[in-house]
């Protein structure tokens, strides 16, 4: 991140690993989260997202609210650990209830109530995310 006091508050983030909810039927360990290397990218591959001058303030005071330190998870389920639910195809009901709240919160119903970003994986296809 940016320092606190610089100009440009633009910041990168870096994606190293993908880690989807695919139930633990599906992995060799046994665990509900399987850890792969990004999709489309070569193994070890990262890939950078920027990040706008208003997301980073969120993300710096979420890190100051939250005392995380380097490898922390940036958000964090319950108990420390992976937030339940892949975010993308298949949101738990604690991501699916906060992901309804903040589109009521901020669309017109005529917009609440359409099927662009009914469900994050939406994002995706109209370039909202």
């Amino acid at each position: 991140m940016p320092a606190v006091d610089a100009a440009d508050q633009w910041c990168e983030l870096v994606i190293h690993t993908a880690t989807p909810e695919v139930g633990k039927q599906w992995t060799d360990t046994g665990e509900i989260h399987e850890r792969r290397d990004l999709k489309g990218r070569a193994e070890g591959d990262t890939r950078t997202v920027p990040g706008r001058p208003a997301l980073t303030r969120v993300l710096r005071q979420h890190i100051e609210d939250e005392r995380l330190k380097p490898g922390d998870l940036l958000f964090q389920g319950e108990n420390g650990g992976i937030l339940a639910g892949s975010v993308i195809r298949h949101p738990s009901s604690v991501i699916r209830r906060a992901w309804r709240g903040a589109r009521q919160a901020v669309l017109p119903p005529h917009v609440f109530d359409s099927p662009t970003g009914k469900r994050v994986y939406d994002n995706r296809h109209t370039r909202l995310a």
